[in-house]
């Protein structure tokens, strides 16, 4: 029902897809909703590597029951082929994608054609991809490509129900944020943005509190601190595992990084909750 945006304005690589995957998966494990998590962004190994690319998935609680091969790139230029020829319906989309908990989170990653031409007629089929599975699932989370004189990325936006701006950790995205707002206030509103800070040190004097009151936010901005821990479990191929691993959840109430990791995405989830119920959205 809902289309939650992941997107940044920089030229680097700053965090965003590590975050998205971080929330999605913590979201897929603490709350009753049938998610998506999907990456646009050109061949983007992220995404593939973080959910068992080498390994297969594990059939333990949560995950799905049957074995599947991580072909996980093939997702989204598949779609895309049905979308180019209208046939693209909502119960289709879950032969494109891969479960990672069952009935409750299914990821479909970037398309992975090295042709320029190829990637964009793909990408533009996100716009259509997108607006269908919104008819199937509760929440999309959608890991887009950055900058913003794209069509189809611009589109992509305008469709979006919340658009949660990554922004990295210094004064200077201050006034960035300010400019997009003015220049694009079509898009990013106060009403329907959230900013959130990439790789969070809590030990830095650029805090969430301190860059909340530089941007007149009403609420203190997210954070997706860097944690080794996840990082690690990305690079492994073990991020479903990661969050339902009893002792990591244990570290919650505990002052360690995976603790305030665990505990800013709890604070994210609620907020993106809390922005849609303010949006009057039903999920």
């Amino acid at each position: 029902m809902a289309i939650i945006t992941f997107w940044n304005n920089n030229t680097g690589k700053i965090g965003q897809t590590h975050s998205a995957i971080a929330l999605a998966t913590y979201m897929g494990v603490e709350h009753n909703y049938k998610i998506l998590l999907i990456s646009t962004r050109y061949d983007d190994r992220v995404t593939f590597q973080a959910f068992g690319a080498n390994q297969r998935i594990k059939t333990l609680g949560l995950f799905n029951t049957k074995k599947q091969s991580m072909d996980l790139e093939s997702g989204v230029e598949g779609m895309a082929k049905l979308a180019a020829a209208n046939r693209l319906s909502p119960e289709m989309i879950p032969n494109y994608t891969n479960v990672i908990y069952k009935n409750r989170l299914e990821v479909v990653t970037a398309p992975t054609k090295k042709n320029d031409l190829d990637y964009d007629k793909i990408y533009q089929s996100c716009i259509n991809i997108i607006g269908v599975a919104k008819k199937y699932y509760d929440i999309i989370i959608v890991d887009l490509n950055n900058g913003i004189n794209n069509e189809t990325t611009k589109a992509i936006l305008k469709m979006s129900n919340v658009i949660i701006l990554n922004i990295e950790q210094k004064m200077s995205e201050i006034q960035n944020i300010t400019n997009l707002r003015e220049k694009y206030d079509d898009l990013f509103s106060f009403k329907n943005t959230l900013c959130l800070i990439n790789k969070y040190d809590k030990k830095s004097k650029y805090s969430t509190k301190n860059i909340s009151r530089e941007l007149g936010e009403r609420r203190e901005i997210l954070s997706i601190p860097y944690d080794n821990l996840f990082a690690d479990s990305v690079q492994e191929g073990k991020t479903a595992e990661f969050f339902l691993n009893a002792r990591i959840r244990r570290l919650e109430d505990e002052e360690s990084r995976t603790g305030f990791l665990i505990r800013e995405l709890k604070r994210a989830a609620d907020s993106v909750i809390y922005k849609l119920q303010e949006l009057q959205m039903r999920i």
